[in-house]
């Protein structure tokens, strides 16, 4: 299905911000929505004729699946022309509380670690935020999102979790055999192109991610091309990002393929089963045993297989609206640095949406 600015505007109605999801395409040309249905947890994507969002686990290979009653696919050229005059309530958002006290533990505890079969590990912390006001704040949110200006937009939520925000990373498209994706690893500051390029640090943790999706990679693809390391900006930030391309084998599992790659080590850690077993036993994952930051974010179909990375985003949980944000930690790292790139990108993302 498919719909012009017009049919979007009386297509989009209380069913969407009851229960919904939106997610942009790869090649940032269209964007798919879904409104109703209902929302089941699986191991196995479904087969069905029509799409079906999928949310991933962080830690376990379960997904939130989202079948939605209706769903369209529209331009993203339209969803501009429709947004624009879109009216959206104004509302003041107080931060609650963060826990960069944890991260302070975790960090500690990990580098401690990293030489007992851990390379790379991606801590994260939170800062929450109230309040959260249901419709008015998704609506907020949702156009915040297209709004941005850097990133591919996306969101899914029910009556108890949401999350919606504009993402700088995929977990892979495919198209005609050809799967697509990259390493996306290594921040500083739009300007500080230069230094993150010979950073030892940066590109350390870099060619980890890059080696980690070539290796997750090889028992599903023919073969695989690596490009050359590139800076990609996002807003205020800068990022080392490295091109992967691969050739699928025939009969491939889709949600085997999801299992391996997500999380990379660009959000877990590197080796991958070492790094989670870490992560579950932080102070942050005792105090927050649900996670779906990092994780994978997809829309399956007869014709659509490509998904995203759950980053640089808004989340919520009843009443509350929170901030997760992270960043590799291997041996060269510094405490002060890494919570300044925590700092960072947080601040990119409540600066803006809130």
């Amino acid at each position: 299905m498919s719909g012009s600015p017009s049919f979007l505007a009386n297509w989009i109605d209380c069913d969407f911000w009851n229960l919904g999801a939106f997610i942009t395409s790869t090649d940032e040309k269209h964007v798919t929505f879904g409104k109703g249905g209902r929302v089941c947890v699986v191991e196995k994507f479904l087969k069905t004729p029509t799409p079906v969002f999928y949310l991933k686990d962080f830690y376990k290979n379960s997904y939130l699946a989202y079948i939605p009653e209706s769903y369209m696919t529209v331009s993203k050229a339209s969803v501009f022309a429709w947004i624009n005059g879109l009216a959206e309530s104004q509302n003041h958002i107080s931060p609650v509380f963060n826990d960069d006290d944890i991260y302070e533990k975790d960090f500690a505890l990990l580098k401690s670690s990293l030489k007992s079969g851990l390379e790379k590990v991606v801590l994260i912390s939170r800062e929450t935020y109230q309040p959260f006001e249901g419709k008015d704040s998704i609506l907020r949110l949702f156009k915040k999102a297209f709004l941005f200006g850097a990133g591919l937009p996306y969101g899914i939520w029910n009556n108890h979790y949401g999350v919606i925000g504009s993402t700088p990373e995929i977990l892979f498209n495919l198209e005609n055999a050809q799967l697509s994706t990259f390493a996306l690893a290594g921040t500083a500051r739009l300007g500080q192109e230069e230094e993150l390029l010979h950073s030892k640090k940066d590109l350390h943790e870099h060619q980890l991610v890059v080696k980690d999706i070539s290796e997750k990679l090889s028992d599903f693809v023919s073969e695989i091309k690596v490009h050359q390391t590139e800076i990609h900006p996002f807003k205020s930030l800068i990022h080392l990002k490295t091109q992967i391309e691969a050739t699928v084998t025939p009969e491939i599992d889709f949600t085997d393929l999801v299992n391996t790659l997500s999380p990379t080590a660009a959000l877990g850690g590197y080796p991958k089963t070492e790094s989670l077993k870490f992560l579950q036993g932080t102070n942050y994952s005792l105090k927050y045993p649900i996670r779906y930051f990092g994780s994978a974010l997809g829309l399956m179909s007869e014709s659509v297989n490509e998904f995203l990375v759950s980053i640089r985003n808004i989340q919520w949980e009843d009443q509350h609206m929170f901030i997760e944000s992270g960043g590799g930690i291997v041996e060269e790292s510094k405490f002060e640095k890494e919570l300044e790139e925590i700092h960072l990108k947080r601040n990119t993302i409540r600066q803006y949406y809130l």
